[in-house]
């Protein structure tokens, strides 16, 4: 492309094509919730105790736990079964690396405040050092 073909390039723009700003935080989704479906106040308090992550995590353990897999009648309960079996196990993946991942990013920050405020350093481990006794 020849540099001065610049000049002539026209912006084109489509329709619902420019900048969007989206509101992500929970309070709009908990206004979405039809009022049929709950009452999203208490929907909201609910989601404050325990997130619906954990909510789906607590009752998958009660379910593996209180049903033995020879207890499944029906191919399509076991299937299911089998299907929440390799969800939560690739759940527990996800979570372990995802602690991995927040120990390396501390370390490298560590590492980096080593070399640039020594100091600061000093006075975060002396934060933090009866953690774990």
């Amino acid at each position: 492309m020849f540099p001065w073909l610049w000049i002539n390039a026209t912006k084109i723009r489509f329709p619902l094509s420019g900048e969007v700003a989206q509101d992500l935080s929970t309070d709009t989704f908990f206004q979405g919730i039809k009022p049929g479906a709950g009452v999203p106040a208490i929907e909201k308090q609910a989601f404050d105790q325990a997130s619906y992550g954990k909510q789906l995590g607590w009752l998958t353990d009660v379910v593996l736990g209180a049903l033995p897999e020879g207890a499944m009648g029906t191919p399509e309960a076991r299937v299911a079964r089998k299907r929440l079996e390799d969800l939560s196990a690739k759940i527990r993946v996800m979570k372990e690396a995802h602690r991995r991942d927040s120990v390396d990013a501390a370390t490298a920050l560590l590492d980096r405040m080593k070399d640039e405020n020594l100091e600061g350093l000093k006075q975060l481990l002396r934060r933090y050092a009866d953690v774990g006794t």
